[in-house]
């Protein structure tokens, strides 16, 4: 698939994303982590960064996105979606390594990985499973950063696989009001 079919797919989804946006299970399958039924309207009224600062499981994720300088991005009216590691993700990295990428001289690789964990528009699980199927199996998204995102079934699950060769799962998702975020349980690195 060339960059510029990848690019148009993200937008196909963007799109059908934007006609369909109501709480969808990460999964695909009534398993999923879905907000109780009075949560959703207050997860709505918080942009992408708001939201992810308010949970327990992304700390490392917003500090690593304040350094940056990308949460103000994500507080936006632009519609991005957030394939969020977890804190336990970051903790996969050699000893150190996190600390190292939020030093300012390191600013630019870690814009870099935080990028490869961002897609344009709001594209749901839902979203995804129905490319997965479109695509006989593969669905492939271009990150803002440059890369592609690959994103298959793996029984009751969406797994995705990033540039690195690195592979997670997706977890529970969140509609926020100008995106969505979606934890996932590996740190994707770039090439």
């Amino acid at each position: 698939m060339t960059r510029k079919s990848m690019i148009a797919a993200a937008c196909l989804l963007a799109a059908a994303c934007q006609q369909d946006s109501g709480d969808r299970a990460a999964n695909g399958t009534a398993e999923a982590n879905q907000a109780a039924p009075g949560d959703s309207r207050q997860q709505a009224k918080q942009s992408v960064a708001e939201g992810l600062a308010s949970t327990h499981d992304h700390s490392r994720f917003v500090g690593a996105l304040k350094a940056a300088g990308l949460d103000t991005t994500l507080s936006g009216a632009q519609p991005y979606t957030v394939f969020a590691p977890t804190d336990a993700a970051f903790g996969k990295l050699e000893s150190g390594d996190a600390e190292a990428l939020t030093a300012p001289e390191n600013k630019a690789r870690l814009v870099a990985l935080l990028t490869g964990h961002i897609v344009p528009g709001a594209v749901t699980a839902e979203d995804l499973a129905r490319a997965i199927e479109r695509g006989n199996g593969k669905a492939q998204i271009a990150t803002v950063g440059g890369g592609t995102l690959t994103f298959t079934r793996s029984g009751d699950f969406i797994t995705f696989a990033g540039p690195d060769g690195g592979q997670g799962r997706l977890g529970g998702e969140t509609i926020r009001s100008n995106g969505v975020v979606h934890s996932v349980d590996t740190l994707l690195t770039p090439r």
